[in-house]
C-alpha cells in the first residue's frame, strides 16, 4: 500500500503584530520615556543570599559552642561527685567548705551545699547515695540533746549509703576510706 505524497498545510496563520506607540487622548503619541513609564519594570528583588550566609553561620556557632560545653561539661570539668570523693579521701569536707568538727552542728547551709555537690554528680551511684548520705546525716544532727539513741535507727542506711558511696568512689577510681578515726 501506498500513501499519496503530502501536501504543503495551507492553513491560515495569523499574521504577526507589530507594537503600536503609545497616543495620549489628543491622538499624538507619548515620547519614548513616558512610553516606559507607564509599565515600569518591577522592582529588582533583594537577594537573600546575605541572609542565607549569616543564617548558616548563626546555626554554625550555635553547634560548635553547643558541642564545646557538651565536651568541656562532660569530659574535661571535673566531676563534682568525683571532687567530693577525692576531698573526703584527702579528709576533706566534701563541699570544699571547713569540715565540721565532731561536737559542731551542721547547718542549713552546710548541710545544702554539701548535698548540692553530690546532685551535680553525672555518676548515678554517687549521686544516689552521696545525696542519701547527707540527709541521713543532716537528720541525725537535727536529733535533740538528751536523744542521742535515737541514731541508732539511722545506722542501716547510714552503713548502706556509707558503702554504697565508697563503692560507687571506687568505681571511679577513688578509694575513700570513711571509716577512719
Amino acid at each position: 500500500m501506498t500513501h499519496p505524497p503530502q501536501q504543503p498545510d495551507h492553513t491560515p496563520t495569523s499574521p504577526v503584530l507589530q507594537p503600536q506607540p503609545w497616543v495620549d487622548p489628543a491622538g499624538q503619541p507619548y515620547p519614548p520615556a513616558q512610553q516606559h513609564a507607564a509599565f515600569p519594570a518591577p522592582p529588582a528583588k533583594p537577594s537573600r543570599r546575605p541572609i542565607i550566609v549569616v543564617a548558616a553561620a548563626t546555626i554554625g556557632v550555635l553547634a560548635i559552642g553547643t558541642i564545646g560545653y557538651v565536651v568541656w561539661d562532660g569530659y574535661i570539668k571535673e566531676d563534682s561527685g568525683v571532687a567530693a570523693c577525692k576531698a573526703m579521701r584527702d579528709g576533706r569536707s566534701p563541699d570544699g567548705g571547713e569540715d565540721v568538727g565532731d561536737d559542731e552542728k551542721l547547718t542549713e547551709a552546710q548541710y545544702r551545699e554539701a548535698r548540692e555537690v553530690f546532685e551535680d554528680s553525672r555518676h548515678e551511684k554517687i549521686r544516689e547515695h552521696g545525696t542519701a548520705l547527707m540527709d541521713v546525716v543532716w537528720q541525725v544532727g537535727q536529733l535533740p540533746k538528751g536523744q542521742e539513741m535515737g541514731a541508732l535507727a539511722y545506722m542501716g542506711p547510714l552503713t548502706t549509703h556509707m558503702s554504697g558511696l565508697q563503692t560507687a568512689c571506687a568505681d571511679q577510681g577513688v578509694i575513700v576510706d570513711l571509716n577512719k578515726d
